[in-house]
């Protein structure tokens, strides 16, 4: 009971837009009936039947739930219209012209269907499975129909039969296209072209259309005059501005032949002409733009790709190094006279980890590690690398600069404070220990796999020294680099101290920034 309460609430919150959809049907009808041509007995004929196209564009936007409006819009149109056919074919046509789109929205489902027509796939799937499968359907229906309960002779059944199957595949190329894709063109002249632009284009289009079909002499076909312009949508505008050329080249050029021969019949070979030039130029532009669409995107994809691996390639190394590597040097070595180095432990990590699991342990390292990169690219430092719990980082490379030392002070001290902060958050103790040195370096990068850029010399491991032999919560610094910092932060001295492979040095604990003097960096 619940499930058919529900149901009735669905279709009572859908009724509106059913009705919208046979509105709609009935009126594209209507007007499909302005271009019909006389032939043979002097029944009318279409050339085109734009409702099987506006029936596939509804059930490809909206599903199989609006079918009841294409059913209902088919019998407003049929009762409607003067026949002396019997009752129950308003009923066969119903269901014919409801069952054709839903076949097309059945089999393109099936194949990954993307209404964009922007890959060449969708394209060809749209027009195998949604124009010509389908109406292969609705013209065998309905000339089977009208052999069997008319005085229809079977022996026109081929002609009747291609008659009926070209008008709907006509009407689907051409109005199904248009709605699938008419908000994608308009994003895309919104975007990338000017308005004036393509509205020219389209006055060029009819004007040039209505003097080849309308207003020349036909002495001469000029027809094929008009493909470069409708090509020159589909190669800039995309699919729905392709589709749009060809739709409205087909309304002048059917106009003109029905002014043309509407009223003599047995011009059957004017109808295959027109129904033939329709579906080449329709068929070309959309394969086109497709195809362009496609090229487009692949450019964009791969794009996309190349600026992820420059990414990923700036992740690891200074974009300077990075050129140089692109460019062919297979070794890189600078020297530089003069630059700071730091490396940063968390005291008693193994201890701290012993508590945690894998997973946390390594959320933690990559919670903290982070933020020291942020540190760093907020003073223009340098990050080299981390080695387990330590952080290395250096200022005054790739790019040489006069404050070196006292970017990397700052950065120092407020690692100490970002520390504290972190202690106080988890209630964890959290403490570094900092060593820094200022001296000569050579920075490069060797090796073939798994680049890194890497620092050598005394300095570096002197500052690796000064880590070592650190205090916890301290920021213990070499002589060099206290005469680089004395005029801009406070130092304390600690005094001697004995260094492995160094002997004993003089070092000095950082402080804080000095109050009296603000460096600038840049």
């Amino acid at each position: 009971m619940a499930n058919v309460l529900s149901s009735v609430e669905r279709f009572g919150r859908g009724w509106p837009r059913i009705l919208a959809v046979a509105v709609g049907y009935f009126i594209v009808a209507r007007l499909s009936l302005q271009f019909s041509l006389l032939f043979g007995d002097g029944e009318p004929v279409l050339p085109i039947w734009p409702p099987a196209g506006y029936s596939q564009g509804v059930a490809l936007l909206m599903g199989a739930t609006l079918a009841p409006g294409i059913t209902l819009g088919s019998l407003l149109f049929t009762l409607t219209s003067p026949s002396e056919l019997a009752w129950h074919w308003h009923f066969v046509a119903a269901a014919n012209n409801t069952l054709q789109p839903l076949i097309g929205l059945w089999l393109l489902r099936r194949v990954g269907f993307i209404t964009t027509l922007t890959r060449i796939k969708d394209v060809g799937a749209f027009i195998g499975l949604g124009a010509v499968a389908p109406a292969i359907f609705s013209a065998t229906v309905g000339i089977t129909y009208f052999c069997l309960m008319t005085p229809m002779l079977w022996a026109t059944y081929p002609t009747a039969w291609f008659s009926w199957w070209i008008s709907n595949v006509t009407g689907a190329v051409l109005i199904t296209p248009l709605m699938i894709t008419w908000h994608q063109g308009i994003q895309r002249v919104r975007n990338f072209y000017a308005p004036p632009l393509v509205g020219l284009w389209l006055v060029v289009l009819i004007a040039l259309s209505w003097y080849v079909f309308y207003g020349s002499d036909r002495q001469y076909d000029l027809s094929y005059v008009l493909f470069p312009v409708v090509m020159w949508a589909a190669l800039r505008l995309g699919p729905f501005w392709a589709a749009l050329g060809s739709a409205a080249v087909t309304v002048i050029a059917t106009w003109g032949i029905v002014q043309t021969v509407g009223s003599s019949p047995g011009h059957n070979l004017a109808l295959l002409h027109l129904q033939a030039y329709i579906c080449v130029l329709t068929f070309t532009a959309l394969i086109l733009a497709g195809v362009v669409a496609e090229r487009e995107q692949a450019r964009q994809a791969l794009q996309e790709e190349k600026e992820k691996s420059e990414q990923l390639l700036l992740n690891i190394l200074p974009l300077p190094i990075a050129t140089r590597l692109k460019q062919g040097r297979n070794t890189i070595a600078d020297h530089f006279a003069e630059v700071t180095v730091m490396f940063a432990d968390i005291v008693e990590f193994t201890q701290l980890s012993e508590h945690l699991s894998p997973q946390d342990l390594v959320a933690l390292l990559n919670d903290i590690f982070s933020q020291f990169d942020h540190l760093a690219e907020q003073h223009q430092l340098e990050k080299i690398k981390t080695i387990g719990d330590a952080y290395m980082v250096v200022g005054g490379i790739p790019h040489e600069r006069d404050d070196h030392a006292q970017a990397v002070a700052d950065m120092a001290l407020d690692m100490q404070a970002m520390a504290q902060a972190f202690s106080d958050r988890t209630g964890q103790s959290f403490r570094l220990r900092i060593g820094i040195n200022t001296g000569p370096v050579v920075a490069g990068v060797i090796g073939t796999k798994k680049f890194i850029y890497d620092l050598w010399g005394d300095t570096v491991n002197t500052a690796s020294r000064m880590e070592a032999c650190g205090v916890a919560e301290q920021i213990q610094v070499t002589e060099t680099t206290y005469r680089c910092l004395k005029d801009t932060h406070d130092l304390d001295p600690r005094g001697e101290v004995w260094v492995k492979g160094k002997g004993h040095m003089r070092t000095y604990f950082l402080r804080q920034k000095s109050l009296v003097t603000t460096p600038q960096y840049g």
